[in-house]
């Protein structure tokens, strides 16, 4: 990670853990400085890789816990996503995730195949997003090993994460990088249902929100402001309105100078998404981190 990006990774962290991101989000102090040093790329972009997940935690913000037939989703669609996003902005930080990408590792490997062999020179850094219940064939281990830029970010939940220190144990042994996440809590989001509120509430949500500045989603061949937004529209908890989401492979995008357009009035969004009526985030409410479900949940 360069100096520049470390710097602005490390102050947005601090920020987190200070509860003072509310208050950057909403003067906007962040984004404006990132756009004026990287004014033609995207701060962070989550791709999403497969709905499946080794763990069904009960209060997952990004509604995993909803899906009673996840898939694994189509690479090829992912890439060709990639590439068409790709060629109109660069990306300061892409993470993969899902789900559980390890899940489908021979999906994860060919995604890892493109951003090293064509994408390399419009991605800055690459996160891999796992809960630690998988170790990857040695196959995947190379793959990983081969994209210096490439970090394993693992979220430990204790004993659910039972193949985190064996995986952990591999990435120094091949020097591949990594992380160790210990939340010792979450934020509880709430089911996905209407919240009965005035449109101010809803508002004042939306500015303040850590997703919706950092979390860009590239979900299905859509763009969304939020992982929340991209999957409660697929489970159909939310209606979809086509002014919160880019269609990536809409021919009118054909022309990279459009979609940046597209793309950025996704980013710069200033007035809240319909999925924010349907969020909790601003509840202050903490639960236990990773709590897990018998079976998939249900909003009633």
């Amino acid at each position: 990670m360069s100096g520049t990006n470390r710097l602005f990774h490390f102050a947005a962290v601090t920020a987190r853990k200070l509860h003072l991101w509310p208050i950057i989000a909403r003067s906007g102090i962040y984004n404006r400085a990132r756009r004026r040093k990287y004014p033609d790329s995207i701060v962070h972009l989550d791709v999403v890789l497969t709905e499946c997940c080794s763990l069904r935690c009960r209060d997952c913000s990004n509604l995993m816990q909803y899906y009673h037939n996840p898939a694994n989703l189509d690479v090829n669609e992912i890439i060709r996503s990639l590439q068409i996003l790709l060629a109109a902005v660069r990306v300061n930080q892409l993470k993969i995730l899902g789900g559980e990408p390890f899940v489908c590792q021979k999906q994860l490997i060919r995604l890892l195949e493109y951003l090293r062999e064509e994408a390399d020179q419009r991605i800055g850094e690459i996160d891999i997003i796992t809960n630690g219940t998988i170790v990857p064939s040695d196959e995947c281990i190379m793959a990983l090993k081969e994209n210096p830029k490439l970090k394993v970010v693992f979220s430990n939940y204790g004993e659910l994460s039972n193949k985190l220190s064996e995986f952990a144990d591999i990435c120094k042994r091949e020097h591949i990088r990594y992380e160790v996440i210990e939340d010792k809590f979450w934020w509880d989001f709430g089911k996905p249902v209407l919240r009965d509120e005035k449109e101010g509430k809803t508002q004042h949500r939306y500015d303040g929100c850590y997703s919706r500045r950092l979390c860009t989603t590239l979900y299905r061949g859509r763009l969304y402001v939020c992982p929340r937004q991209a999957h409660a529209l697929n489970l159909g908890f939310i209606p979809d309105c086509d002014d919160e989401t880019v269609n990536i492979m809409n021919p009118e995008f054909a022309e990279s100078e459009a979609l940046y357009d597209a793309v950025y009035g996704i980013v710069d969004r200033k007035k809240y998404i319909t999925a924010c009526r349907y969020c909790g985030s601003d509840s202050g409410i903490k639960v236990e981190r990773a709590i897990q479900s018998e079976r998939p949940s249900d909003v009633s």
